[in-house]
């Protein structure tokens, strides 16, 4: 790999991890910086990208199923700018909650809120009280987030749902999967304030914002080899395969350099877990504390697929009572519709599982709905053992003002300072950790980079 001379004026940037935040970054980059991305696996991605692995006859195995939501808005921009058409990539839905066992109801196609007011009363599986209770619920939280914004202290929101009196039937067959879905964090620890934020900026604010997008494709086809051409189109050098080790400051010189090549600015766009191999021994010691205090939960994707169509009738269904949390359907998605993929949030819950054993437990989820199902013909079963980090109220943010005057930037969901571990706070990190790397280079350009 050469290292080319800096064109005059513009920094030349590493950017360390090719995941979403990292891939980002490096687009928001293009153009205003030479850039160069390394990624330590072979593919780019991380989290939402597809398994190179035997897909067993499954029509694609991604590492997870993910589901976007119109309030999506940079992560999408992005997939546009690749050319990645929407009608191509996803199946639009109106926000529909359908749980196999309760409650179901669907947003109405009317502009905000009557989206929502329409489609919960419209709903089955609840008495018009119990449905106007949701919809109180829903102001109450709202009229708390606008107080919490003002100053107010976070609480979790198991504590939020006691001091409001929300009834066991809402709490486990809609607060209890929703949190889960979008926090991936207990009841008990997970951060009212954020869940509020993703409502605030989805459910609440446009329809379309509650929109639910579910890929019709593999990841890696739908949507990483097309932002992956883009940026590198756009001048971004990009290296898979290659590990960096630990930073290296080069003192008065202001350079930075990343194994043997001088850079002015780094973005660190890696897992949390491993950032603090990254950075130089000169590194304050309350930064790997801020580290070391995060904590990971785990999802399991469990895909199925029986020897006749699945009866499903909708693309995505819940479990209020089951392992798994939803089913997401592929026939109705335009896939084979035999297969299944089933979401199961918080599946370290459930202590260290084989293969065989989620394929049954799944099973047996789909038994209860359909009884005379035969069984799976295959099964495949994908755990990110630390998939996000737990959103709770008494998260502090990790301190970043010693590496930024360093001129090392961090990316990555984990640093978001309003939405849980999800793609798009994963973009607009990038979009961020670029935003501010540019604008501390116009303030104090440091002299172009040459070889030592």
């Amino acid at each position: 790999m050469s290292i080319h001379p800096l064109p005059a004026g513009q920094p030349k940037v590493a950017v360390i991890g090719g995941g979403w935040a990292g891939l980002a970054a490096a687009e928001a980059l293009a153009g205003q910086a030479e850039v160069t991305l390394f990624e330590a696996g072979k593919t780019l991605g991380g989290r939402a990208r597809t398994v190179a692995a035997d897909s067993n006859g499954f029509d694609f195995l991604d590492n997870g199923q993910h589901l976007l939501v119109g309030a999506y808005r940079q992560c999408l921009a992005l997939l546009a700018r690749a050319g990645v058409a929407e009608a191509d990539a996803f199946v639009r839905l109106p926000l529909t909650w359908h749980m196999a066992d309760g409650v179901q109801f669907q947003a109405a196609r009317l502009p905000s809120p009557w989206h929502l007011l329409l489609g919960v009363l419209g709903g089955k599986g609840a008495a018009w009280g119990e449905k106007t209770a949701l919809l109180r619920q829903m102001r109450a939280l709202q009229q708390w987030h606008r107080r919490q914004q003002q100053g107010g202290a976070d609480v979790d929101v198991a504590q939020w749902l006691r001091q409001h009196g929300v009834s066991q039937k809402w709490q486990q067959q809609f607060w209890q999967p929703l949190v889960w879905g979008s926090l991936n964090t207990d009841l008990g620890q997970a951060s009212t304030a954020r869940l509020a934020n993703v409502l605030a900026d989805g459910v609440w604010r446009e329809r379309a914002h509650s929109d639910m997008l579910i890929a019709t494709g593999d990841l890696q086809q739908s949507w990483v080899a097309p932002v992956a051409a883009w940026v590198q189109k756009q001048g971004v050098a990009v290296h898979t395969g290659t590990r960096i080790g630990t930073l290296r400051l080069a003192g008065e010189s202001d350079q930075i350099w990343v194994d043997e090549h001088p850079f002015a600015r780094v973005i660190v766009a890696v897992a949390p877990y491993h950032v603090g191999a990254l950075l130089p021994p000169q590194t304050p010691p309350e930064f790997q504390a801020a580290l070391n205090a995060l904590c990971y939960r785990a999802i399991t994707t469990v895909y199925l697929r029986y020897p006749q169509a699945l009866p499903l009738p909708h693309a995505i269904i819940g479990l209020a009572n089951g392992t798994a949390q939803w089913l997401i359907a592929r026939g109705a998605l335009g896939g084979n519709a035999q297969e299944v993929a089933a979401v199961v949030s918080l599946s370290d819950q459930y202590g260290t599982l084989s293969n065989e054993e989620w394929i049954a437990r799944v099973h047996q989820d789909l038994l209860r709905l359909y009884p005379h199902l035969p069984p799976p013909v295959a099964g495949r079963t994908i755990t990110e053992k630390r998939a996000t980090i737990e959103s709770r109220p008494d998260m502090t943010p990790i301190p970043q003002a010693w590496l930024r005057s360093q001129g090392v930037y961090l990316a990555g969901d984990y640093i978001h300072p309003r939405y849980p571990a999800t793609l798009e706070a994963a973009v607009q990190s990038g979009q961020m950790a670029a935003a501010a790397l540019l604008a501390d280079w116009q303030q104090r350009p440091v002299a172009e980079i040459k070889r030592l």
